[in-house]
């Protein structure tokens, strides 16, 4: 059996159960489409932003994240914990480059 986690969203993912296993997918290239496409307009329009978005995070990455590191990125409290801020940064440049928005490098 499969389906999607949000019917209505064509951007959710797809769980796959097969007896007590399951498995999810979720196509995230339109995610690496707009990381693309704001790290090239970030180049273009860079002069004197104080504040430039990071990355993009597809529901998948972040169940990934939560699975490997133990990090909630949807969590109310995420945002208040610069440990964690600065660990996910780091997790992104590495294993999910394709999903930075923008050319920071800190």
């Amino acid at each position: 059996m499969q389906y999607k986690s949000q019917e209505y969203n064509p951007y959710s993912f797809v769980v796959k159960e097969k007896d007590e296993n399951f498995h999810l997918e979720q196509d995230i290239q339109g995610y690496k489409d707009f990381a693309a496409e704001s790290r090239e307009a970030n180049e273009y329009f860079n002069g004197g932003k104080k504040y430039r978005s990071f990355c993009i995070i597809p529901d998948i990455v972040a169940i990934d994240i939560l699975t490997k590191y133990n990090i909630d990125v949807h969590s109310q409290t995420f945002m208040d914990n610069p440990t964690q801020i600065k660990r996910v940064k780091e997790i992104i440049k590495k294993e999910y480059p394709l999903l930075l928005t923008s050319n920071i490098n800190k």
